[in-house]
């Protein structure tokens, strides 16, 4: 109460035109309790703020996601990763094998959605021997469609991948652009 009688007091000294210089106020001076604002400077009230300002909060905005996968898209993705690499593999292969399907989306001869080119016939062996269609995602797997969804892609262009060591028909035909683990991705 004292602090604000004061802080009154001063806003009106300095409304009125007078400097502390010409009426200093003693630092021993105390305003008695039983003190209050007389209620012919109500413009001064209006101009107090009812609580010390403190510095604005700063909100981070969170990022946007790269692009919008229905239900349906992003189970589709987390069950093709699982069947592939989910139980020995990591989060990079996994999102790697997630842009590789977005990739042949992307170029349109392998089908138009997601669903046509996961179910496509020949094309995805877990497809084949119905392993994809018990697979049950695990952490991997979803930290990977999250990578994907807001925007990682290290697959440069991939349309192909293969988990196999030594030759095959993928590294005799196909042009390899990287490999991570015990995965190849080609173009």
């Amino acid at each position: 109460m004292k602090k604000t009688v004061a802080v009154l007091l001063v806003l009106s000294l300095l409304l009125s035109g007078c400097s502390f210089e010409e009426s200093p106020i003693p630092e021993e001076t105390t305003i008695p309790e039983e003190t209050t604002v007389p209620e012919t400077v109500p413009e001064i009230r209006a101009t107090i703020p009812p609580t010390v300002p403190t510095e604005p909060e700063v909100t981070i905005p969170s990022p946007l996601p790269a692009m919008e996968l229905t239900e349906e898209e992003k189970t589709m993705l987390l069950k093709i990763g699982m069947a592939e690499r989910g139980r020995s593999g990591c989060t990079e292969c996994i999102a790697l094998i997630m842009c590789t399907v977005l990739n042949r989306v992307e170029a349109g001869r392998f089908g138009r959605s997601i669903r046509s080119v996961i179910l496509a016939q020949d094309q995805f062996t877990p497809v084949a021997d119905g392993s994809y269609y018990k697979a049950e995602p695990n952490e991997l797997c979803y930290d990977a469609l999250e990578m994907v969804v807001y925007g990682w892609d290290e697959s440069q262009g991939a349309l192909y991948y293969e988990w196999c060591e030594g030759e095959s028909w993928h590294s005799k035909n196909l042009h390899l652009l990287m490999q991570h683990c015990d995965i190849r991705f080609y173009d």
